[in-house]
C-alpha cells in the first residue's frame, strides 16, 4: 500500500490551517507506543474502514465518565456545517495498516475546542473523540493512555532553563516527504506508525515550536501530513507536551505543535481527560 501522493483523506481539508501536518525519518514503532492511534472515516461508503482512510493520528487519553477518550487536533474533526455523523468516524491503534484496520471502534460523539481557528494566534487546535467505555482495553489489550502535564509546566521548564532544545518522541501514521529530484516534493504512505524524536526550540503562549530541519539542529526525523493530533511526548514518559497542529508544505521545517498545559487548553480539555 505505497503510494505516491498527499495524503489529504477527509480531515486533513476539513478545516485545516497553514498545514495539517507522519512521522519521516523514524522506524517502524511496533508495540513501542500502543496509546498513539489512527483517526479513520470510511470516505468510499463501502463500510470497510482501510489504512487509506486514515485522516489524523491521535492519542488515548483513558476512560473519563462514560467514555473512552481519544485525543487528537481539533482541525481533525468535521466542522458542523458538514453534518458528519459520529459513527462516520473510527479509532483504532493497530501499528500496522497495511492489511486492513485491525478493530476499528466508532465514535459515540466529537468535540472541537471552542473558538477553534478564529485566532491565528491561538488556533484553540484540540479536539476530542469520545468512544465506548472499555472498547479501547478489550480490543488492544488495555494500552497505558498518556498522560497531560500540569498547568504551566512548559513555562516552569523554560524557566529553569530545560525547554530550549529538549529532546521529545514523535509518534504518528502519516506520509513521509520526498525531497529528491526535480520538481515539488512528494509524499509516499505505507501505513505503519512510525516513531521518531524532535527538538523543541520556542515556545509561544499557545504553542511549542520543533525544529524537524533534516540538517543543523534536526534529529533527523519529524512529523507530516497524516500526524495532525498525534502527542509530542516527552522521552521515555507519556506525558504530552503539545498535540501535531502545523508546520511548512514541505514537513522540512519549523514545526508549532498546540500546548496541552494552558488554562484555556485545560479548560477544554478538563471536560474530557482527567488534569493532573
Amino acid at each position: 500500500m505505497k503510494v505516491r501522493a498527499v495524503v489529504a483523506a477527509g480531515a486533513l481539508v476539513l478545516a485545516a490551517p497553514k498545514s495539517a501536518v507522519a512521522v519521516w525519518g523514524g522506524t517502524p514503532d511496533g508495540d513501542d507506543h500502543p496509546s498513539v492511534g489512527g483517526m479513520f472515516y470510511d470516505f468510499d461508503g463501502s463500510g470497510t474502514i482501510s489504512g487509506d482512510e486514515l485522516g489524523c493520528s491521535g492519542s488515548y487519553a483513558g476512560t473519563h465518565g462514560d467514555h473512552d477518550v481519544f485525543l487528537t487536533a481539533g482541525h481533525c474533526l468535521p466542522p458542523p456545517e458538514f453534518d458528519i455523523p459520529p459513527e462516520a468516524l473510527n479509532v483504532s491503534f493497530d501499528p500496522d495498516l497495511r492489511d486492513g484496520v485491525a478493530s476499528p471502534i466508532q465514535a459515540q460523539d466529537y468535540h472541537v475546542m471552542p473558538g477553534f481557528g478564529h485566532d491565528r494566534g491561538d488556533l484553540k487546535d484540540l479536539g476530542v473523540l469520545l468512544l465506548p467505555p472499555g472498547s479501547v482495553d478489550a480490543a488492544f489489550d488495555s494500552p497505558p493512555p498518556v498522560q497531560l502535564p500540569p498547568e504551566g509546566h512548559l513555562d516552569d521548564l523554560k524557566r529553569d532553563g530545560e525547554l530550549k532544545f529538549r529532546t521529545v518522541e514523535v509518534v504518528g501514521y502519516g506520509v513521509t516527504p520526498v525531497w529528491e529530484g526535480a520538481g515539488p516534493t512528494t509524499f509516499e504512505y505505507d501505513g505503519i506508525r512510525q516513531a521518531g524524536t524532535s527538538i523543541i526550540t520556542g515556545l509561544r503562549p499557545a504553542n511549542v515550536l520543533y525544529n524537524q530541519n533534516p540538517n543543523g539542529i534536526g534529529t533527523g526525523s519529524g512529523v507530516c501530513f497524516g500526524d495532525s493530533g498525534s502527542p509530542q511526548l516527552d522521552v521515555e514518559t507519556l506525558t504530552v507536551m503539545s498535540v501535531t497542529s502545523g508546520g511548512n508544505r514541505h514537513c522540512n521545517a519549523h514545526n508549532y505543535n498546540y500546548r496541552v498545559d494552558t488554562p484555556t487548553a485545560r479548560e477544554f480539555l478538563g471536560q474530557f481527560i482527567a488534569l493532573p
